[in-house]
């Protein structure tokens, strides 16, 4: 690609329904059907395919033949396409499914906002990270910020959970969050309905700058 770019998609899965599911499974290819068919709940079913949906626009915008392409897995479970140099990760959440899609490694997460888990705080974050969250009046909000940063790290490494979320730190600068004594990885960060959604790519603090980044949210 001449210029280099993010794109990103959020799908609400109210746009699937009874009415629309089966030809919408039949426009996927047959892998993802075979998963979709080992779901037994309805809700899961519906992100399954919207995450593949979302992988089906991004070979769309980014000039990739879908039902030629094939994606593999590396040891981790990190889904890529196996011939083209696109980069893309997925996450899920409530009614959510998201992907990001770029030039270069990246991961993406969505939570939905929901009760602060300070049990999970104390195993996951580090200490500094937890007085972050005593310090604030906004506990809930601040603590699915720092997961879903955490967590876009962790795929975009390709490595997720396997990598303790506690070995390595987030800290303020510029307002911004970066990695403490990391800057080769890079932060975009949103807040949509009761979401927060992060998204990190494999970049320095000098080519953020270059990256235009646009969240589109994909209607049927």
């Amino acid at each position: 690609m001449s210029n280099l770019k993010i794109k990103s998609y959020l799908f609400d899965i109210s746009l699937i329904n009874e009415n629309n599911f089966d030809k919408l499974l039949m426009s996927v290819k047959q892998y993802r059907r075979e998963k979709i068919s080992k779901l037994s709940l309805i809700k899961s079913k519906y992100l399954s395919l919207a995450v593949e949906l979302l992988i089906k626009k991004v070979c769309e915008d980014f000039g990739i033949n879908y039902e030629n392409e094939e994606i593999v897995f590396n040891e981790f479970g990190k889904p890529s396409f196996k011939k083209s140099k696109v980069y893309f990760n997925s996450a899920h959440s409530g009614k959510y499914a998201l992907c990001i899609a770029s030039d270069v490694m990246c991961g993406a997460d969505i939570e939905e906002i929901r009760d602060y888990k300070e049990k999970v705080a104390d195993r996951f974050f580090t200490s500094n990270e937890k007085k972050y969250l005593e310090l604030t009046n906004e506990k809930e909000d601040l603590f699915y910020r720092l997961w879903t940063l955490k967590e876009s790290y962790s795929k975009c490494i390709g490595k997720g959970l396997s990598v303790p979320l506690n070995s390595f730190e987030l800290v303020a600068k510029d307002n911004n969050i970066i990695i403490k004594d990391n800057l080769t990885y890079q932060f975009y960060e949103l807040k949509h309905d009761n979401y927060r959604i992060a998204f990190c790519l494999n970049i320095n603090e000098k080519e953020k700058e270059k990256y235009v980044h646009n969240t589109s949210l994909i209607r049927l």
